[in-house]
C-alpha cells in the first residue's frame, strides 16, 4: 500500500472582519444611544464605529450578535453589552482616562444614585416628548421642570456631583439637548 503525501497549501493571511473592534448599535434619534455616544465622545475612542440601526430593517451582523435587538447594544472584544447605563460604566472602566466615575466608593455610589433618578425619572419624559401632540408637551413641561428643580445639584463648582466632569454629567447633557 502506497503512502500518499498531502502537500500543504499555504494559507491567505487573516484579515480581520470589518466590524471587529469595538462597535456601537444604536436606534435613530435615540435618547439612550445619545447617552452611549456622548461617552465614547468624551473617551476620544475614535476607532469605535456607530452603526444606526433603522426600526424595522434588518441588520444581519446585529441580529446575530443581539437576537433580541434591543439598542443600545454594545460589541467589543470581551463580549456584547446591552443599555446604556451598563455601556456607559463599561466605557468609563474599560478607557480609564479621562475617568468619569469618583475614585471613591461614596462618590461612585452618589453618582449611581443620581444615574437611577435621571433614568427613571427624567429619561422617560424626554422619550414622551418624541411622541407628538399634548402628551409631548405635558411630558416637555414636566422634564424642564425636572431639570429646573436638579439645578439645586449643581453647586457652585460646576458639576452636577462636584468640581469633576462624570457619567451624570453626560445623562445630564443629553436631556438638556432634547429640551431645545
Amino acid at each position: 500500500m502506497a503512502l500518499r503525501i498531502r502537500q500543504r497549501v499555504p494559507m491567505p493571511p487573516v484579515k480581520p472582519a470589518a466590524n471587529a473592534g469595538l462597535t456601537l448599535y444604536v436606534g435613530p434619534d435615540s435618547l439612550q444611544g445619545d447617552w452611549a455616544r456622548l461617552v465614547l465622545a468624551e473617551k476620544d475612542v475614535d476607532t469605535a464605529a456607530i452603526r444606526v440601526i433603522a426600526p424595522g430593517k434588518i441588520d444581519e451582523d446585529f441580529l446575530i450578535l443581539n437576537p433580541a435587538q434591543t439598542l443600545p447594544t454594545l460589541a467589543d472584544r470581551e463580549g456584547v453589552i446591552q443599555t446604556a447605563r451598563v455601556i456607559v460604566e463599561y466605557l468609563d472602566e474599560r478607557y480609564p482616562h479621562p475617568s468619569l466615575m469618583p475614585q471613591e466608593p461614596a462618590g461612585r455610589a452618589r453618582i449611581r444614585m443620581t444615574l437611577h433618578k435621571i433614568e427613571h425619572e427624567l429619561f422617560p419624559l424626554a422619550e414622551r416628548m418624541q411622541a407628538g401632540g399634548a402628551e409631548a408637551t405635558s411630558a416637555k413641561r414636566q422634564l424642564v421642570d425636572g431639570l429646573k428643580g436638579g439645578a439645586r445639584f449643581f453647586p457652585s463648582r460646576g458639576y452636577i456631583m462636584g468640581p469633576e466632569y462624570s457619567l451624570a454629567d453626560t445623562a445630564w447633557a443629553v436631556l438638556l439637548r432634547r429640551v431645545q
